[in-house]
């Protein structure tokens, strides 16, 4: 097994941590997080495990969760695409 991450699980992991891009130097704890992806608890503790080996979020020393360096900077290229991809309606 590998630790590769797939192009479909990094488009998803990036759709939950764009949220977070607003405010980079925001803390969240679980309960935030559930409410802002609209998920129940135990769906949130999955996925901030799963951003957390991926390395898109990191826990602070008081408990909460913030987006890393990396996945700031992966989520902003991603934006740019995204933004770039769109046909102009010229």
């Amino acid at each position: 097994m590998t630790d590769s991450i797939d192009i479909f699980s990094l488009e998803n992991y990036i759709h939950f941590i764009k949220d977070l891009d607003t405010a980079p130097n925001k803390s969240f704890t679980e309960e935030e997080l559930s409410g802002l992806w609209n998920l129940d608890p135990y769906r949130t503790k999955t996925m901030i495990r799963k951003l957390r080996k991926a390395g898109f979020i990191r826990r602070t020393r008081s408990g909460r969760y913030k987006i890393t360096f990396a996945g700031l900077i992966l989520v902003r290229v991603y934006k740019r695409a995204k933004k770039e991809q769109k046909p102009s309606s010229r």
